[in-house]
């Protein structure tokens, strides 16, 4: 199920369930091995109790083990699947955190980002979550870390028995079995896959760049959209020269929701110069 937790070149980060701010020892992160993921192209890691991560203890509540990716970050934007099946009623309950190209924490994804998804056709009962990105300019790769947590270990899934899934497959009346409960473990499967998308939320800005603006709801700010066709009627440069001023005046004062749409109405007009402004300014920040 696809989760998109940030809609512009916002870089705010997303609170944790827990109260424990969230710090990763740079000198713990230097010694991981992370995993490149290709694009297009499954990776798949087994987790463990033997791969406990004494770091994680600080803002997971637990010593967890951890799954560590690279993925390239210089060709636009990227959609990360996330899949953690249920294997033998146990279930890894992921969170995961995005790191810039500088390992500087860029956004958090609690595990109620993840969804249950039940069995379906070759796919397993399992957790997934998508995450939409688009990595600024200057970055060769971003850094995926996913881990558990003590208050997930602590409680259960309940996941439909099998024949009521096979009565709903076949158009049939579920019977009346109790669903199976799935106890949260250390040891799980990830799978990550990244594919190229049109996204919305830029990984390598300031995060200075919003301090004196109101919180947000999340999901509620006006993207940036591809590129619009070009009008095939002329636009006069003062019109052009508004719009360039206006982008430019926008994110002096960092109203970021008036630039986006600043630079969607321009590009209606077949204009490509404000995109290219606010990237520029917003890299520079």
């Amino acid at each position: 199920m696809k989760k998109i937790l940030f809609a512009t070149a916002l870089l705010v980060t997303a609170s944790f369930s827990y109260a424990n701010p969230v710090h990763i020892n740079s000198q713990a992160l230097s010694q991981l091995q992370w995993q490149d993921v290709p694009y297009s192209q499954s990776v798949k890691t087994q987790l463990s109790t033997q791969q406990n991560q004494a770091f994680t203890t600080h803002f997971a509540g637990t010593e967890s083990p951890v799954a560590a990716y690279r993925i390239p970050a210089n060709q636009g934007t990227l959609t990360i699947e996330i899949t953690s099946p249920v294997i033998d009623k146990q279930l890894f309950v992921p969170s995961a955190v995005i790191l810039d190209g500088k390992f500087n924490i860029a956004a958090t994804y609690p595990s109620s980002t993840f969804t249950f998804q039940e069995e379906r056709g070759l796919k397993p009962n399992r957790l997934e979550a998508e995450l939409s990105l688009t990595p600024v300019a200057g970055q060769d790769y971003i850094y995926l870390l996913i881990y558990t947590t003590a208050q997930d270990l602590s409680k259960t899934t309940m996941m439909p028995h099998p024949a009521k899934v096979f009565a709903k497959a076949t158009g049939k009346q579920p019977p009346a079995i109790p669903d199976i409960e799935v106890t949260h473990s250390r040891q799980g499967e990830i799978i990550v896959n990244v594919t190229h998308s049109q996204g919305t939320q830029f990984i390598g800005l300031p995060n200075t760049l919003f301090e004196k603006k109101p919180a947000t709801p999340v999901g509620k700010v006006q993207p940036i959209m591809p590129p619009a066709q070009a009008v095939t009627t002329p636009v006069d440069k003062e019109t052009e020269a508004y719009f360039n001023q206006a982008v430019k005046n926008a994110l002096k004062q960092n109203d970021i929701n008036r630039a986006l749409n600043l630079v969607n109405e321009a590009e209606k007009l077949g204009l490509t110069a404000p995109r290219k402004i606010f990237l520029q300014q917003v890299s520079s920040k």
